[in-house]
């Protein structure tokens, strides 16, 4: 699952290149690539040529994994917060198409430009990092403990060896609890580059849709 933005009235500065037009005109479908259609060196080529154009024109797209994206609006939300109302905040959450207007979108690009300016951002993100650290630590040594039950489990056994859903009821107890006690810490990154990106992207985006 991922968070695609797209900006809703973007600053363009640059064009496509003619090539994206002549690849649209031969395998295209309307204004997208039929993908069915296309060789996969040309399907290569003709999502080259999207990321050259985004990257040209930063407004026009911007897409996060649902691991980075949570972090990110949480500090965006945080940053944000005398002026993002409540449905603002909750639309971030899920990629149903909700819309940030223009007008606030420069105020989030204007409020997260001022904090990066700072040093907030890399003691954030330096206490991020030292958290993840632990959280690979805490999960290396529940991990060991997990795969120590399914060794015993299955130290008799020939053959396909037993999945944890189908372990004896005090072992696969035992097994839940580890597994319950992750620690997510280190799912959901956190990086000041991330920021500086969504920042250029809500300057230039006119407003964005997130879907």
């Amino acid at each position: 699952m991922g968070f695609d933005l797209y900006g809703i009235c973007p600053e363009i500065n640059k064009d496509y290149s003619p090539r994206y037009y002549q690849i649209l005109k031969k395998y295209g479908n309307g204004d997208m690539l039929d993908y069915n259609n296309a060789p996969e060196k040309i399907r290569r080529e003709y999502f080259d040529l999207q990321d050259k154009y985004q990257q040209d024109n930063q407004g026009t797209y911007f897409r996060n994994n649902v691991w980075w994206w949570r972090p990110l609006w949480q500090f965006v939300c945080e940053q944000c917060q005398d002026f993002l109302t409540v449905a603002d905040m909750n639309g971030g959450n899920s990629n149903d198409g909700y819309r940030i207007t223009k007008t606030k979108s420069i105020k989030i690009a204007k409020r997260l430009s001022k904090v990066l300016a700072g040093t907030f951002v890399d003691e954030v993100d330096r206490e991020h990092s030292l958290r993840a650290a632990k959280a690979e630590s805490d999960n290396q040594q529940l991990q060991e403990q997990m795969d120590a039950i399914h060794k015993e489990v299955n130290k008799n056994r020939v053959g396909n060896s037993i999945v944890p859903a189908n372990y004896p009821k005090p072992y696969y107890k035992k097994w839940k609890k580890l597994q319950d006690a992750h620690n997510w810490d280190g799912d959901y990154p956190f990086d000041k580059e991330n920021i500086e990106n969504f920042a250029k992207f809500c300057r230039d985006s006119g407003g964005f849709e997130i879907c």
